[in-house]
């Protein structure tokens, strides 16, 4: 599994498993709920583990106490997050190509961490092949549902993309026949920081969720329960391989300042959609929201990652 707690890998199959279940017993109740299990698992888990990179990076990049060491932090961080906000208000399209190259390369890498030694010939790959596989489940499993929240995002509906209805299927197999043939030279290599067995459990429950579940959710779930909480672990440790005592409960205090100025952002979000007449589709604003956050806070993992592996 992804995390090296037992306890979590327990959670995280256990709710799978019943998310599963519950999508072919009451699928109209689990269409009902997704959005607000969206919202409650960006909101409460999502953000808040982006929420901390002004203490990675005072660590990461030795700022000191001086006004000067944090002004040029923040002004560099909100700069990044202003750029790909004007980007999403102005080229919207060049906006949404951005955000998913983007997660497929931070949700791939991320998840490499922890099951792929870097070393292996193979862990960009597998990285690459791991993104690509999550962002185009969570879009072609159920494109009906997924491609208006893109149409929404974007301000436009092109005929390429409403062509991208019918082929969706191919879509799908392709994106998970391409992974799991990585997976398998990744498994007759054996280059793994987990066992051979741990690692195939991890990629068919995965497959599970987001193919048999509501996007929605199966993206709820992967960004909570797969990537989120797997980084708050990989930062704590980071802590205290820095000298700092940090527990999951002050892991939270810190981030949530900036938890709450994730919130007021998605406030402005709105008031700038509406202002501009382009539609009141709150998750798109999310994914726009979570497009802004990410460039950011992904320079500062990477940075992190990088410092681990010497």
């Amino acid at each position: 599994m992804r995390h090296p707690v037992p306890l979590l890998n327990i959670f995280l199959t256990g709710s799978v498993i019943l998310a599963v279940g519950l999508s072919f017993l009451v699928p109209e109740a689990m269409d009902w709920i997704a959005p607000w299990l969206l919202f409650f698992a960006v909101f409460v888990i999502g953000i808040p583990h982006g929420a901390v990179d002004h203490v990675v990076a005072a660590d990461l990049y030795g700022m000191r106490q001086r006004v000067t060491d944090h002004l040029l932090f923040y002004s560099s961080y909100l700069l990044v997050m202003l750029l790909v906000g004007l980007l999403w208000l102005f080229y919207p399209l060049v906006g949404m190509v951005l955000f998913l190259l983007i997660s497929v390369y931070h949700f791939g890498q991320a998840d490499m961490v922890a099951l792929v030694q870097p070393a292996s010939p193979f862990s960009a790959l597998f990285s690459w092949s791991r993104g690509l596989m999550v962002i185009t489940a969570i879009i072609f499993t159920d494109p009906y549902v997924c491609l208006p929240i893109i149409e929404a995002a974007i301000r436009m509906s092109p005929e390429w993309l409403s062509s991208l209805y019918q082929y969706s299927s191919i879509i799908l197999v392709a994106a998970v026949v391409q992974y799991y043939a990585i997976v398998l030279i990744v498994l007759s290599l054996g280059a793994l920081n987990v066992s051979r067995l741990r690692f195939l459990g991890d990629s068919l429950l995965l497959t599970a969720l987001l193919v048999l579940t509501h996007p929605l959710i199966g993206f709820a779930f992967y960004f909570a329960l797969w990537h989120s909480m797997g980084h708050v672990q990989e930062m704590i440790s980071f802590f205290r391989d820095n000298g700092r005592h940090v527990t999951i409960w002050s892991f939270y205090r810190l981030a949530l300042p900036f938890t709450l100025v994730s919130l007021f952002g998605l406030s402005v979000l709105f008031f700038v959609q509406r202002t501009y007449s382009v539609g009141n589709e709150m998750i798109s604003l999310l994914f726009i929201l979570i497009s802004v956050l990410t460039l950011p806070h992904m320079i500062i993992v990477d940075r992190m990652f990088a410092r681990k592996a010497i």
